[in-house]
């Protein structure tokens, strides 16, 4: 029965695989199945194996599942490695947060180890309850698309090799190998949505609506997903362009643009200047393209939208950036590289404000909007402006955007 889950691990591994990966196992049958499967698999491909717990502080079970995954790795001869998360402030969604720090502590994990690759044990089940909980909340195409069986996160390779395996079948070969696992208790709590799914799903089985066809269904929208990406990447070449980091997109041709193309572009130009983890909500987006197409101003997430010159401009909003600081040297705003002559600790990087951008002779001539530079980085001594690259003041200062400004059209095709 382990032969079909090696294939599967084949298939999103490849042929060169990497000389060392980890695991994330938790205790629960789906990854002490992909544990199990990789001991084989890492064998055979001679790839040094690491195992990753994450303690969440949460469920007092939690200590007999990490017991449990302990012993297998004393069977196996496994590094098991746990890591604890103590941040959670009582504040918003516990799950989100907690899956959030997850990946977070994983990757720093890894990244401190010299590893590349996590697989993690999402199945065909997770797929199928996810779409659901997302058609629930009226998700469009990205939501309801399929979870990316390879995917680059935190500088890490995420791999799920089992998206297309169901959890019985994992159970049928844990039990045929006799092989423990735990079950975490919230599985059975009407709490949790994911539960009320995982239930109601049972009944929709009755009518022909399965794991399999959700799963078939949400690959479908990924590969819509991927094609109206890809227009939005032509779209992005063809009528966009940055400067100093700053986004002109040409206003004429975004006009005509179809809708979901303008909303796809305008979320990617906010998102990567903001440099934000999640989109802004569907109807602040919707009022924000009513009033470009109108050729008004607005702001959201972090950012100024205003329109010059038969240009959208978007850019860093001053007051979203105004208490960013930073040493020469360090990223500031996580975008701005500065370097000059200078490395003088005293020496700080700051926003350059309208009251300093005032004092600058031929600002005007430079052709960004006057917001725009006023949010843009530039070197301080306590009080005194030193230097203010975009500006051309003191031209011995550059300010280099990381990643350069292809990256901005890069991104676009990073899913």
């Amino acid at each position: 029965m382990i032969a079909p889950l090696i294939a599967a691990i084949e298939a999103q591994m490849g042929t060169n695989p990497p000389e060392r990966m980890a695991v994330a196992v938790s205790g629960g049958g789906d990854s002490v199945a992909l544990l199990a499967a990789l001991v084989e698999y890492c064998r055979d491909q001679d790839v040094e194996l690491h195992v990753i717990t994450v303690d969440h502080g949460l469920r007092e079970e939690t200590r007999d599942e990490i017991a449990l995954v302990t012993d297998l790795c004393v069977r196996w001869n496994l590094p098991h490695h746990v890591e604890y998360w103590t941040g959670w402030d009582g504040q918003g969604n516990l799950q989100a947060a907690a899956r959030d720090a997850r990946y977070e502590i994983m990757a720093d994990w890894a990244y401190a180890n010299r590893i590349s690759h996590i697989a993690l044990g999402h199945t065909a089940d997770d797929q199928a309850e996810t779409f659901v909980m997302r058609l629930a909340r009226g998700s469009g195409v990205d939501g309801l698309s399929a979870m990316a069986a390879r995917r680059v996160h935190h500088g890490i390779t995420w791999v799920r090799p089992f998206l297309e395996i169901e959890r019985a079948t994992l159970r049928a070969f844990l039990r045929d190998a006799r092989i423990n696992w735990c079950d975490d208790p919230s599985n059975l709590s009407h709490d949790f949505e994911r539960v009320r799914v995982r239930e109601a799903l049972t009944v929709l089985g009755t009518l022909g609506v399965t794991t399999g066809k959700l799963v078939e269904v949400a690959e479908h929208m990924a590969r819509a997903r991927e094609a109206l990406d890809w227009q939005t990447f032509l779209a992005a070449r063809d009528m966009a362009e940055v400067v100093h980091g700053v986004i002109a997109i040409d206003l004429a041709k975004f006009r005509l643009l179809p809708q979901e193309t303008a909303r796809r572009l305008m979320l990617h130009t906010l998102s990567w200047t903001s440099q934000s983890v999640y989109p802004p909500r569907k109807d602040p987006v919707a009022r924000t393209l009513a009033a470009v197409r109108a050729g008004q101003p607005a702001t959201l997430d972090g950012c100024h939208i205003c329109v010059e010159n038969g240009k959208i401009w978007v850019f860093r909003e001053l007051n979203a950036v105004k208490d960013t600081v930073c040493e020469v040297g360090d990223m500031w705003d996580d975008r701005w590289m500065i370097s000059g002559p200078e490395d003088d600790p005293d020496l700080e990087v700051r926003p350059l404000g309208y009251e300093a951008l005032a004092d600058i002779e031929g600002w005007r001539d430079i052709g960004l909007p006057r917001a725009a530079l006023a949010a843009s980085p530039a070197v301080w001594y306590e009080d005194r402006l030193v230097a203010a690259p975009f500006v051309g003041l003191d031209d011995e200062w550059s300010a280099e955007l990381d990643g350069g400004k292809d990256a901005f059209f890069a991104a676009l095709l990073s899913h």
